[in-house]
């Protein structure tokens, strides 16, 4: 039991914990660069300024200026005095680390004569965009069956999955020669620790994040994930994996340098979070759950949860997706700097799509033009004498009307498909907007149509669009692996001056910016939410097989 007399220790270990984490903030960043191998070239210390962004699913860039004359700087522009071409870097600070690769190395000289050499890398979250998802990663390219690939499944899951296949694809596949052919070790390598890229393991059975339909013919993995990172706010970890490091995984064997990629559901959609609250009451505690249209998503409010235990821990750094409590306070004495807030009503309250006829609805009316003139060429043909003459005047008859008719009847019966919803026509009032073209699908009553009047509600619903940054510290801590109370993708909540007083609302984290120079400390900037118009949940991919699905309907009709 903790006693009066224990106070004096608990206020000294407290104050020697602030010191240890006002250290920390302030330390320099730890800076290396590498070369195409991944043979450490030197630990920079010479910088004049810095500047690293990390993007939540997207890769973020990097600026590094030195002096002209420093070893690094001539080391990364001698692009001919080196063996390998590459040049990469990792940054480490506050338990984070942002590793990527030179895009372009610039040496400037200004109007005082000052020369400095400005190298520009790119996240390496950048190797996710170029890493294609085949329709059938198991067969060559010129044998590419079935048209899609499709795999079904919690986001995380069947991302993983999916990106792992086309890894597999490119490091050990049966058709693909590898980098060095010569090399008999790199044939069908299914040696994870010698592969350049892995992703980190995940278990089907306890994946709880949301399900999505993951499709893909020749898209890249960022272009074919994006709308199911999004919709289930998955976040995509890359860390390049450093000998000393801690295993990503137990048992994990790598390769110095190998590119380890993870996503996280930082979410809570279907286990229990917060979208916002009030600093009364406290957060209101919800799950996303779809309405009795099939066609929007709304949040259900949950019975308020304990505080997790993680959270009672003595010295514990960290946020839970299921309960986040990390509230920033606008005021005077805020750590916000800037803040932007958005409002915006729904719009339409109908939504229109569609341009072609259903499956089998063209097909449906030639047949029966068709098999109208074969009756009456049937007919013809049994009068005597000139019977068989008038049998192919029928017939060429029935095909000039079938050419005609199409031409006038095509496309015109269950072409078009709408949907209004009754609850936003009554919550906007007797005067709003009426109708929305959704362009997405073009064929009606489909499942492609189906989702795309869902996604024409989402585009057009009610939105709340928050986006501010903090400074470090202020007063919570900005750090990865256990090293801050949040980091990127977390949720993070912030009162709004100008709104209704009290009022919370919780947003990811979306973009953290970590800059420097020789006269000024080490220093987090933090965006929380984003400006971007969401998509509608699964919508993108969903419409993937939905596409699929029609094709296939029109091939077995005209078959």
């Amino acid at each position: 039991m903790t006693t009066v007399l224990d106070l004096p220790a608990i206020y000294s270990s407290a104050q020697a914990d602030k010191r240890i984490r006002k250290d920390r903030r302030f330390a320099r960043p730890l800076v290396r660069l590498w070369d195409g191998d991944w043979n450490l070239r030197g630990i920079c210390g010479a910088e004049i300024s810095a500047d690293f962004r990390w993007v939540l699913n997207q890769a973020g860039t990097g600026t590094l200026v030195l002096p002209y004359d420093y070893y690094l700087a001539k080391w990364a522009v001698d692009i001919n005095g080196r063996q390998k071409q590459n040049v990469h870097i990792t940054v480490d600070k506050d338990g984070a680390r942002w590793d990527g690769r030179l895009e372009k190395a610039v040496i400037k000289t200004d109007d005082h004569g000052v020369t400095t050499v400005e190298l520009l890398f790119m996240h390496s979250y950048q190797e996710l965009k170029h890493i294609y998802c085949w329709s059938n990663p198991f067969l060559p390219a010129a044998v590419q069956f079935p048209r899609e690939f499709m795999l079904a499944g919690p986001s995380v899951w069947t991302l993983k999955t999916a990106l792992f296949l086309n890894l597999l694809r490119l490091q050990a596949s049966f058709w693909a020669l590898p980098d060095d052919p010569m090399d008999v070790n790199q044939w069908f390598n299914l040696d994870q620790s010698t592969w350049s890229m892995v992703v980190a393991p995940s278990d089907f059975a306890t994946d709880t994040s949301m399900w999505s339909i993951f499709g893909s013919r020749f898209q890249s993995f960022h272009e074919a994930a994006s709308s199911s990172l999004e919709s289930a706010q998955l976040a995509v970890v890359t860390r390049r994996w450093l000998r000393g490091d801690p295993a990503p995984w137990p048992g994990a064997e790598l390769r110095h340098g190998c590119l380890v990629v993870d996503i996280v559901d930082k979410s809570g959609f279907l286990t229990g979070t917060s979208t916002g609250g009030n600093i009364w009451d406290g957060l209101q505690h919800t799950i996303q759950v779809i309405q009795k249209d099939n066609l929007s998503f709304i949040p259900n409010v949950l019975p308020d949860p304990d505080a997790p235990d993680l959270y009672k821990n003595p010295g514990w750094l960290g946020t839970l997706p299921s309960s986040p409590w990390v509230v920033y306070r606008e005021n005077e004495h805020t750590g916000i700097q800037t803040s932007h807030f958005v409002v915006s009503p729904s719009s339409s309250v109908q939504i229109l799509t569609g341009g072609h006829s259903m499956p089998g609805v063209n097909e449906a009316i030639s047949s029966a033009i068709q098999f109208v003139g074969m009756l009456l060429g049937g007919l013809l043909g049994q009068t005597p004498f000139v019977g068989p003459t008038l049998q192919g005047i029928a017939n060429g008859a029935t095909e000039v009307v079938n050419t005609i008719a199409m031409a006038l009847l095509s496309d015109t019966l269950l072409a078009w498909v709408s949907y209004k919803s009754p609850q936003r026509a009554l919550n906007s009032g007797w005067s709003h907007y009426f109708e929305h073209f959704e362009t997405s699908a073009d064929r009606a009553y489909t499942l492609g149509s189906l989702l795309t009047l869902g996604e024409g509600l989402w585009k057009t619903r009610r939105y709340f669009t928050h986006k501010f940054t903090v400074a470090n510290g202020q007063p919570y801590l900005i750090g990865d692996q256990g090293y801050g109370h949040f980091f990127l993708g977390d949720r993070v909540g912030s009162t709004v001056k100008g709104m209704p007083e009290g009022s919370i609302y919780v947003d990811q984290v979306t973009e953290l910016e970590l800059a420097w120079s020789r006269t000024a400390s080490p220093a987090w900037q933090v965006t929380v939410g984003s400006d971007k118009d969401h998509d509608m949940p699964f919508a993108k991919s969903m419409r993937v097989i939905a596409d699929v699905v029609d094709e296939i309907q029109a091939l077995a009709v005209q078959m």
